[in-house]
């Protein structure tokens, strides 16, 4: 029996319908994955910001006073989730005993301030798939974790607004032939970066992040205070490696007190049982380039 045209006409349109509906859902597929593959290969950026020293001139911890920090990075990535980056930064450190309200820290009377020079290598996880410019994945917060050098030479300046270096003059005895405390230390020091922060892409080229990073240091003299006083006898003629008015210099700026109390040879000068640390706050912007419509892993 033949079947009735209508029936036909019925059964050729399912399978259009049909057809159609496959042929949108793949269309629509393949896009997606086209869509959220798109990832950079690397970024490059700068950002701007805060400092903050912890350290025996910042017992307490405080986040005041506040200084500035400036900073250039690139960054490669190895998938969505993985990079690493390389960083370099300026960070101006001081302090001074003047803006602590205890009397014992008050009346020290020391300050110093440190431009310090940073260079780092980190490595960094996103906690979402971050694929700028693809709906749902252009935000992420991230962790970062390093190791890295700092140049440090920690200064004051005198009444007549001259710049001291304090390293070199070895203000705890660290040029004295006396018994002292004092540890010698150079420009050079180890620090060990953590970061936490969140990117978001404006575009598939700009993104905007904000980053707090924290600096454990192996020094303890980013302020040039770590242990005892020396006394005076440790920068007396004979007992001092440097010229005469080196040793004048370290003399007057190894006790600066307040109160009209002269620190005696091994009174406490700093906590030597710490290190100094230091903190950045910085916002900024970066560039990706080198995209490529790699593999995203699900």
């Amino acid at each position: 029996m033949s079947q009735h045209p209508i029936s036909r006409i019925r059964y050729k349109y399912k399978e259009i319908v049909l057809v159609l509906l496959l042929s949108s859902i793949l269309c629509l597929t393949r896009s997606r994955a086209q869509y959220a593959n798109y990832q950079p290969q690397a970024e490059v950026g700068f950002g701007l910001g805060t400092s903050h020293y912890f350290g025996d001139l910042n017992p307490e911890g405080s986040l005041n006073p506040m200084n500035y920090s400036a900073g250039l990075f690139y960054q490669r990535y190895l998938g969505n989730y993985i990079g690493a980056r390389l960083s370099a930064n300026y960070i101006h450190l001081a302090a001074s005993d003047a803006d602590n309200k205890a009397p014992a820290y008050h009346n020290r009377g020391l300050d110093f301030t440190n431009n310090v020079l940073e260079l780092t290598l980190t490595g960094s996880f996103n906690f979402f798939r971050y694929a700028p410019g693809t709906r749902g994945h252009s935000f992420t917060p991230y962790v970062g974790l390093g190791i890295g050098g700092i140049y440090t030479d920690p200064y004051t300046e005198t009444g007549q607004g001259e710049k001291v270096s304090l390293r070199k003059l070895g203000t705890e005895g660290q040029y004295s032939s006396t018994p002292h405390d004092g540890r010698k230390y150079g420009s050079f020091a180890i620090i060990f970066p953590l970061s936490v922060g969140v990117r978001q892409a404006l575009s598939t080229k700009l993104n905007l992040f904000a980053e707090a990073t924290y600096r454990f240091t192996r020094t303890d003299y980013l302020d040039d205070v770590s242990s005892t006083y020396a006394g005076p006898e440790a920068f007396a003629p004979g007992n001092y490696k440097g010229n005469a008015a080196e040793a004048a210099s370290a003399l007057a700026l190894q006790d600066r007190n307040l109160d009209g109390v002269a620190r005696k040879r091994g009174w406490q000068r700093g906590n030597s049982l710490a290190s100094d640390r230091y903190l950045t706050l910085q916002i900024g912007l970066s560039f990706n380039f080198g995209s490529c419509n790699c593999p995203m892993v699900y």
